[in-house]
């Protein structure tokens, strides 16, 4: 494969993991940041580690105290 495709494919999987990171407490920019550092198969496996955001982990939005 030509060593652009593969750049290209490495920064897509980065993405993705960043995506699976705004989920969770680490949020997008710092899986996106160390899925380039190291790999974004490490990072998925940290993030599996972590836990939901608050809002997330209650299943519907918080309303506000009336």
């Amino acid at each position: 494969m030509e060593p652009v495709i593969i750049i290209i494919l490495y920064l897509l999987a980065c993405i993705l993991v960043g995506l699976v990171g705004s989920r969770r407490s680490m949020g997008f920019f710092a899986a996106f940041f160390f899925s380039l550092l190291f790999s974004p198969v490490l990072v998925i496996l940290i993030l599996q580690l972590t836990h939901p955001r608050e809002r997330q982990r209650r299943g519907r939005p918080s309303s506000p105290a009336s």
